[in-house]
């Protein structure tokens, strides 16, 4: 059944070349207008998207879902941004968020969740235009405060390279010289960017940040420099001035500038050239007084070498090119656990972690950094309630990885399988060791993680 018919008509033997992003953008305007006029009166709206400041963009994420948390529908950017086709599922599969909390938000105000797999989306919850369904066991659930940002001396903890980083980016705060933070994935360059913005004089102004890996390449140019009203059939009527002129007197972001489209680049090089941003079916230049902050996991350098990426915008955006370092290289680690554990535990929980995990996380490559401890230590109090935390309570994907770690440290006999026993020999053991996993792994000669696992295999734990 046809919906609409969508025509690209010129004067010019070829259109422009943002004519197709235009396109694409119009199409998901209408696919989100046919799902809200069939859905919006009776049920629940989710609103996502990787940033706050594109909640109102066309191809944020829009979940449709009843009381119960069952998803009736869903436009196709959401399916791309959680990695699946989400009609049927259930919303609590998706998010780490009861739904009696999810429905407890108060509506149009924005706020966080954590998808599974470490995705953190900005939300907005929508509730049903006519005859608002409500469950009548919902209690108002206080929502979690949110910590204030770390100021840039909270940040170092005793990492000589983190301390470089922080002292290097303080004499910068006031100055007009673009920044560009090298470092992994997790490894909080968002983090370092948002203490920087606080700690400057451009404080009380927009951080704008812009995820240029999130945005469709077709839709860049629109969400970067805006579009006037009426430049193409299904945009905002409005308008839209874009990201780059809502960041000003702020600070703009760019996080994973190495994604880039190349005719982007080129039109982002003449804005920084120029201090003026120049909208899509506009004649008009409108000045732009930006800090600008980039931010990159991939060799910048390779990336002009190979190119990938503009040598002039790579010289224009790299004032000063600070290295943040992975997890598994900070000389901090302890101080970083402490400070997370601090952040994340209820008043009650006073027990703190095990020899056994401190010894796990000391020895782990944490290929998922900050992000990822973060993650599990959040995980491990969750579960370990008011008792020392041990490995028990840590997630199974990351005992999973931490145990093929230390088959690779081991010597060849430990992986013996005879040294392992039966199922019903080592269901013995580990009664005769008093249920002692350090204690049973020395006598056995294998790591605690192997025999865990091994435990786990045949459901002795």
């Amino acid at each position: 059944r046809i919906i609409a018919v969508l025509d690209v008509s010129s004067d010019s033997f070829l259109p422009p070349s943002h004519t197709l992003g235009m396109v694409k953008m119009m199409s998901q305007s209408v696919e989100n207008r046919l799902i809200l006029d069939q859905f919006r009166d009776s049920h629940f709206q989710l609103i996502f998207n990787t940033g706050l400041n594109n909640l109102d963009s066309q191809w944020a994420g829009l979940l449709i879902f009843d009381e119960s948390g069952r998803i009736l529908c869903a436009n196709r950017r959401a399916d791309n941004l959680l990695g699946a086709r989400l009609a049927g599922v259930n919303i609590e599969t998706l998010f780490k968020c009861p739904i009696l909390q999810l429905l407890s938000e108060t509506e149009a105000r924005p706020f966080a969740l954590h998808a599974f797999g470490n995705n953190r989306f900005q939300c907005l919850l929508k509730r049903p235009t006519r005859k608002p369904l409500r469950l009548h066991s919902v209690q108002p659930v206080q929502a979690p405060a949110v910590p204030r940002s770390l100021g840039l001396e909270a940040i170092s903890l005793g990492d000589a390279k983190v301390e470089k980083a922080v002292l290097q980016a303080q004499r910068l705060l006031e100055k007009d010289i673009p920044l560009l933070i090298h470092g992994e994935t997790g490894v909080g360059k968002e983090v370092f960017v948002k203490a920087l913005h606080q700690a400057s004089s451009r404080a009380s102004q927009p951080l704008i940040a812009v995820n240029c890996a999130a945005i469709p390449a077709e839709l860049v140019e629109a969400e970067l420099f805006g579009y006037e009203r009426g430049a193409f059939t299904g945009a905002n009527q409005k308008g839209s001035i874009g990201l780059i002129r809502k960041a000003d007197k702020g600070t703009l972001f760019l996080d994973e500038v190495g994604d880039m489209p190349m005719p982007v680049q080129a039109r982002l090089l003449r804005v920084l050239q120029e201090r003026c941003v120049q909208p899509l079916g506009s004649s008009e230049l409108y000045p732009v007084d930006i800090r600008l902050i980039s931010a990159t996991n991939r060799s910048l350098r390779e990336q002009v070498l190979a190119g990938n990426f503009r040598q002039d915008l790579y010289y224009r955006i790299s004032g000063l090119s600070i290295e943040l370092p992975p997890l598994r290289e900070r000389t901090d680690q302890h101080a970083l656990i402490q400070r997370i554990w601090e952040r994340h535990r209820e008043p009650q929980q006073r027990a703190g972690f095990s020899r056994e995990v401190l010894e796990l996380f000391e020895r782990h490559p944490w290929p998922g950094n900050l992000r990822q401890l973060n993650s599990v230590i959040q995980v491990a109090l969750a579960l370990a309630d008011e008792q020392p935390i041990s490995s028990e309570h840590l997630p199974e994907d990351f005992l999973l990885d931490a145990s093929k770690n230390e088959e690779c440290r081991e010597p060849a006999k430990a992986h013996d399988p005879a040294r392992l026993a039966s199922t019903e020999d080592l269901s013995q053991l580990f009664q005769a060791a008093g249920g002692n996993i350090s204690q049973l792994a020395k006598r056995l000669g294998v790591s605690r993680n192997t025999l865990y696992k091994r435990l786990r295999e045949q459901r002795i734990v």
